[in-house]
């Protein structure tokens, strides 16, 4: 018996888990395959929702699964932590010292936000790149009525790279909404050397934010984060402050010596096997140090790919399938309305689409399926 072994029971190891389920259904049935999920948590979350908490609650159902629930009935769940993955002998060493061996296997552990970036979380500065830190920012918007907000990604890459926008769009069209638009002042910063990496989606931002009044600096470096002050280049007041902080690989990537200097788990572009491996070890989502966005969209199109890629080479003895680095994005404009972009490793993003209701509802409407589209391998 085969048996592939899936590092992470998030949205892009369910994906992978159930397509493979799926797709190799008859092998699995007999015995001749087993595919695995080592997942320690009792619920997957829905990190796009985070977006939504400093404003309202997306409900429990939306937000929180249980990982089992989301899991082809076929699929073998393992509730402990990964703590090792050896590639030499091909076995995941779990958290109370047993191993499981592997035919083939598939790190999904996605990205840890480190918030210990700078002293002083939920309080001095805010994230909504944790569901603690989203209601916490979202009581202290509640206490914003006027001032400064500053907004600062302080190191890249990080999750849902248009995240930082959308709230501060959606934030702008709240201000306007209620006649508060004239006390509040934003001011935007990044690291990085532009707004976005696609020219056409940055000069879409550029644009939004000058339409709006929203300052903003690039190549901006924070060293610090003090009560009411962003230090950089220039230090910038605040009277509420909200920050990207660092992102790394999981730990169990660390310590297995998977990662590259940047704390990220190197992949063949095309076929998301990891670097140095023997071949049957793949990575996907946000845990590889692939330049496309670390986004749900880009994990369930690479899951697709490398659930073909072990299928194929059990089936013909080789794999043909590529990851061509598919991208879409949904991109909300305010608190009604989204555009949408979307691009690959061929072709650059077009200039978004204008902002409108329709592509709001298609938002929404992946917000409240992805769970079913999980469970199905869609």
């Amino acid at each position: 018996m085969r048996r592939v072994v899936i590092v992470g029971g998030g949205v892009g190891g369910a994906f992978t888990a159930n397509k493979l389920a799926t797709k190799a259904f008859a092998k699995v049935k007999k015995g001749e395959l087993e595919v695995v999920v080592v997942e320690p948590e009792e619920n997957v979350v829905y990190q796009p929702g985070f977006l939504y908490v400093p404003f309202k609650e997306l409900p429990s159902e939306v937000m929180f699964r249980p990982v089992r629930k989301v899991l082809h009935p076929l699929v073998n769940l393992v509730k402990k932590p990964a703590t090792k993955i050896d590639v030499k002998n091909r076995k995941v060493v779990l958290g109370d010292g047993s191993e499981i061996q592997y035919d083939y296997l598939v790190l999904a552990t996605g990205a840890v936000v480190k918030t210990d970036h700078f002293p002083g979380f939920k309080k001095v500065w805010h994230t909504f790149w944790t569901y603690e830190g989203a209601k916490a920012l979202r009581e202290a918007l509640s206490k914003f009525a006027k001032g400064t907000l500053v907004f600062s990604v302080a190191s890249t890459p990080f999750k849902c790279p248009v995240a930082p926008y959308e709230f501060l769009f959606y934030f702008d069209d709240v201000l306007m909404k209620t006649g508060r638009k004239k006390d509040v002042k934003i001011v935007f910063t990044t690291v990085a050397p532009h707004l976005h990496a696609q020219p056409n989606v940055n000069k879409f931002l550029e644009e939004e934010f000058r339409n709006r009044g929203i300052e903003y600096r690039t190549k901006f470096e924070v060293k610090e984060v003090r009560e009411g002050e962003v230090v950089g280049p220039e230090t910038l007041k605040g009277d509420l402050i909200i920050v990207v902080p660092k992102h790394t690989a999981a730990e169990v990537a660390f310590n297995s010596g998977l990662v590259d200097q940047g704390g990220w788990v190197p992949v063949d572009k095309y076929t998301l096997q990891i670097a140095g491996g023997n071949g049957v070890e793949y990575a996907i989502g946000d845990t590889t140090n692939l330049a496309v966005p670390k986004a749900g969209s880009v994990a369930h199109f690479q899951s697709e790919v490398v659930a073909d890629r072990i299928y194929e080479d059990m089936e013909f003895g080789h794999a043909d399938s590529v990851y061509n680095g598919r991208v879409i994005c949904f991109i909300l404009t305010g608190t009604e309305e989204a555009t949408q972009v979307s691009w690959n490793y061929d072709g650059p993003a077009l200039y978004p689409v204008p902002s409108n209701k329709f592509m709001m509802r298609l938002k929404d409407l992946t917000n409240f399926s992805i769970w079913s589209a999980v469970r199905c391998g869609l």
